[in-house]
């Protein structure tokens, strides 16, 4: 039960950050906030039993950021568990995304074209939390 509980604070902590990441990305980086203005819609990262879950409303270059899960986001990231969103969000590599994916830890739903934009904006994210410095570029 404890190990339960771990893992969804863990995850509650990296989707915090990586919002926060984003969030700072497109009001100090002037091409995170051109790619955020290519599209609008709405994505989330969630469990599959919804315990844990954030929506990102991409609109018109802005980005909004909310806990909780959304009736019918228009892409969606689906963890089986806290456990596995953990594991594939900490090694932050495409290799984790693709193994949990064929090992059915993880799925995504809803518009594919609109998913494969959001990720590359998830790995542009992470490169800029590997190297803060670049977060805050004009």
């Amino acid at each position: 039960m404890i190990e339960l509980y771990k893992g969804r604070l863990q995850l509650e902590g990296i989707l915090t950050v990586l919002a926060a990441a984003m969030v700072a990305a497109n009001l100090a980086n002037r091409g995170f906030h051109e790619t955020l203005g290519q599209r609008q819609g709405v994505a989330e990262i969630r469990t599959a039993d919804r315990s844990v879950a954030r929506r990102f409303y991409i609109s018109h270059g802005g980005l909004r950021v909310a806990r909780g899960p959304h009736p019918s986001p228009d892409y969606a990231i689906v963890y089986q568990d806290a456990g596995a969103a953990v594991a594939v969000m900490s090694k932050g590599s495409q290799e984790a995304a693709l193994q949990a994916l064929s090992e059915g830890k993880m799925s995504i739903e809803g518009d594919f074209e609109f998913g494969m934009w959001f990720n590359e904006l998830l790995q542009k994210t992470g490169e800029l939390l590997k190297s803060p410095g670049k977060l805050l570029k004009c």
